[in-house]
């Protein structure tokens, strides 16, 4: 079997008694793009927030590289990505400033030159100096991506990021994440929560689709006994 980038075991999230994922278990390999599919409510959000170390399981685990998210190393940490369905970013910063704390914090020793690259990237470079609370929803979105991309991690954990997007908007995120060519023997694995169902045959390897907080439908072998 090829080397499994993300793996959950039973992994269950209940709140209230009430399960908002239920024994869920996948496996994805190393340099895959999965979509995760499913109406809201269906437990996409759990599982990605679990997986992002945010969020501790009720039951069940899951381990992205050979480590185990319940810990929240920084070493697995600094190997995720993740774009939140609501973006995370300092209103009050300018995208040059809310970068540098996010690279100070992760340690990246480029990073006055990956800012630029970056911004340059995503297309608001020339927003470098403004303001983020200024910015429209798809320039929040350009940012989240520069964002989740600057500490190079392994693996990308994307909550609905097609979200506030133009099409020139998605060519950026097809470009540096879903249909991104690898600049190294090192793949990136991406997990996207996506509503954009007419653009998934585009750039997803395979599918794992959730209703209820269970999976009811994927190309990847699981176990839900």
């Amino acid at each position: 079997m090829q080397d499994l980038a993300i793996e959950t075991n039973r992994l269950t999230r209940r709140y209230d008694g009430l399960p908002a994922l239920n024994r869920v278990s996948i496996q994805i390999t190393s340099g895959s793009r999965i979509a995760l599919l499913g109406n809201n409510g269906s437990g996409k959000t759990t599982l990605l927030t679990i997986l992002s170390t945010l969020l501790q399981s009720s039951e069940g685990s899951a381990t992205i590289l050979g480590y185990d998210v319940a810990k929240k190393s920084t070493a697995l940490r600094n190997m995720i990505g993740f774009i939140r369905h609501q973006p995370m970013l300092y209103e009050n910063f300018s995208p040059v400033e809310d970068l540098e704390l996010f690279a100070k914090i992760y340690r990246v020793s480029d990073a006055r030159e990956q800012i630029r690259r970056l911004l340059t990237n995503v297309g608001i470079w020339h927003l470098r100096d403004e303001a983020i609370g200024t910015f429209s929803r798809g320039q929040k979105q350009r940012l989240m991506i520069a964002k989740a991309l600057l500490h190079k991690p392994k693996v990308l954990l994307l909550d609905e990021p097609e979200i506030g997007l133009d099409q020139s908007g998605l060519r950026v995120l097809d470009e540096l994440i879903l249909m991104r060519k690898e600049e190294d023997s090192s793949p990136i694995t991406v997990l996207a929560a996506t509503h954009r169902e007419e653009r998934v045959d585009t750039w997803a390897t395979g599918f794992v689709r959730l209703e209820r907080g269970q999976i009811i439908e994927t190309t990847l072998s699981e176990n839900t006994e």
